[in-house]
């Protein structure tokens, strides 16, 4: 909070108009710098916490009490609308504290914003750019705009008494309901009494108008398949959160059958908020708590061999990650033929974190990664191990190639609204250049030998209090599955013999009951239950 106050001072200090006293810290706010409650690195701030129990500062007494969580039925239609606009309007105008809060910042703002056109932008998709590329807003002010209501929310301001800028009025009075508009899949913007259309950057792809003006090749409840450009494919997730299910797995069969059929490649990519957060937990835990493990198996064998279709498609398949790319995410990377990713990817095999091994493959193919990067058996399979034991995330795309997620053939796109057009151009590239699938080939494992030094790591971990008992029941089961199961060092075996052993492991995990509490814990509250 010092540094929240250094800032603050600057701004007050340098600033003009009416804004300018916004800055000024409220009272408490210096009472609680003098008492040096500055937030996280001196232990206590607006919250402190006490063992488990987290507290809230009451600024008029200035003393600590429980947290109290506010309810409003505004809030619970806010948690059922779609997408960032959908919420806005749905609190916005409801007449309860967090309405009534959500109004009083963002009308400022939209004000704010209007009076300031043509003084700090000649436009306003300048402003809003500005907004969401300099300060990671979801929309930008004329956007959060037009999704509440123009001129509602101006008749609401002008009851209040605010005075609404003139070219905000002008455009109401010709009839102009919104700032931005579309018509034939070309975006406009509001521009000195008419619209102009969007300079658009040829690199920056748009699935949403793909979609609105070549429509998708076919879909279903997971995924749909769209036409990239360029004789490329795309494929895009939109499940929840991107889970990958049966509809999805399905989905990229077909994907690869019309791609191997009429294009060039195949991109495997979306434009949510994260490329995909893993498989469908819910399915998994609601069959395996309902002992229905053959279905378990099934969805699992389907995955396995989705995953190999992508690995030897005739067709180059290209994925496209970016932000949280976990678990069944990027299990759905490391077979593609390269890897197009964002600079923020969160790359991992997370599958421990709800008392799992990865299964769709994932095991074998970071192992393979290890040895074709160039390192030995034992110290592959002990990276591999520790990786996925761990569960360890890449920090960003460039970690994710040190980790040996990403190949060194893969690319990192730094603007991510690039990363879907550079994807595709690698794909088309990869084609031209007379692509072929990789060759079959046995792959070489540290057997008996290498399972038995991974588990006197993960034991001595054990011992000094790192891993539980479950932990290293998971342990023994990845261990079993990277060393390739009970053969001699340097065996070859078939990459069909390490999924089955994989599955096996998979489905023995998913009938434990401290792997369902772990599962369950993760839904609910989600963040991992160490038991």
């Amino acid at each position: 909070l010092d540094t929240f106050a250094h800032v603050a001072k600057n701004v007050y200090d340098k600033a003009d108009g009416a804004e300018k006293d916004m800055f000024k810290l409220p009272e408490f706010m210096n009472d609680m710098l003098k008492n040096n409650w500055l937030g996280s690195k001196s232990g206590q701030g607006f919250y402190k916490k006490e063992g488990k129990t987290i507290y809230e500062l009451d600024p008029l007494t200035m003393t600590y009490g429980e947290r109290s969580k506010m309810k409003t039925p505004a809030l619970e239609a806010a948690k059922q609308a779609k997408g960032a606009k959908g919420k806005m309007k749905a609190l916005i105008y409801s007449d309860d504290r967090a309405g009534r809060l959500l109004w009083n910042i963002t009308s400022q703002t939209l004000l704010y914003s209007a009076r300031l056109l043509g003084e700090i932008a000649d436009d306003i998709k300048a402003i809003d750019d500005a907004m969401k590329w300099g300060f990671g807003w979801e929309l930008g002010p004329f956007e959060m705009w037009d999704a509440i209501g123009v001129r509602k929310s101006a008749e609401r301001l002008e009851e209040e008494g605010a005075a609404l800028p003139g070219w905000v009025k002008e455009m109401l009075d010709q009839g102009h309901e919104t700032f931005y508009m579309k018509e034939n899949g070309t975006p406009f913007y509001y521009s000195d009494g008419q619209y102009r259309a969007v300079k658009e950057n040829p690199k920056r792809i748009s699935l949403q108008t793909l979609k609105e003006t070549k429509g998708v090749i076919t879909k279903n409840s997971g995924a749909s398949l769209i036409d990239l450009g360029d004789d490329v494919a795309l494929l895009e997730f939109h499940t929840k959160s991107n889970a990958i299910g049966l509809d999805i797995i399905q989905m990229i069969d077909n994907a690869l059958e019309e791609t191997e059929r009429n294009y060039k490649g195949l991109v495997i990519g979306n434009q949510g908020r994260h490329f995909c957060a893993g498989a469908n937990l819910a399915m998994i835990l609601m069959e395996a708590q309902d002992d229905n493990f053959m279905e378990v198996d099934f969805v699992i064998r389907r995955f396995q061999q989705t995953m190999l279709n992508i690995k030897y498609s005739a067709k180059p398949v290209v994925a496209a990650p970016f932000g949280m790319t976990l678990g069944g995410g990027t299990e759905v990377c490391l077979p593609a033929a390269r890897v197009q990713a964002a600079s923020e990817s969160y790359m991992g095999l997370v599958e421990t974190g709800v008392g799992l091994i990865p299964g769709g493959g994932g095991n074998k193919e970071l192992y393979m990664n290890y040895l074709n990067g160039g390192s030995e058996l034992m110290d592959a399979a002990i990276k591999t191990f520790e990786t996925i034991a761990l569960a360890k995330v890449s920090g960003s795309a460039h970690e994710a190639r040190d980790m040996q997620i990403l190949s060194a053939a893969d690319r990192v796109s730094m603007n991510q609204d690039h990363l879907l057009h550079d994807a595709k151009q690698l794909a088309a590239s990869l084609y031209d250049s007379g692509y072929r699938p990789p060759a079959r080939k046995k792959v070489e494992v540290t057997g008996e030998t290498g399972c038995a030094a991974l588990l006197l790591g993960a034991d001595q971990m054990r011992r000094s209090g790192y891993l539980s008992d479950h932990d290293m029941k998971i342990a023994k089961k990845l261990a079993h599955v990277i060393a390739g199961g009970r053969v001699p060092f340097g065996t070859e075996v078939s990459e069909e013999y390490l999924l089955e052993i994989e599955r096996e492991a998979f489905l023995s995990l998913a009938g434990e009951a401290k792997s369902q509490a772990r599962m369950q814990h993760m839904l609910v509250k989600g963040k991992p239950l160490r038991n």
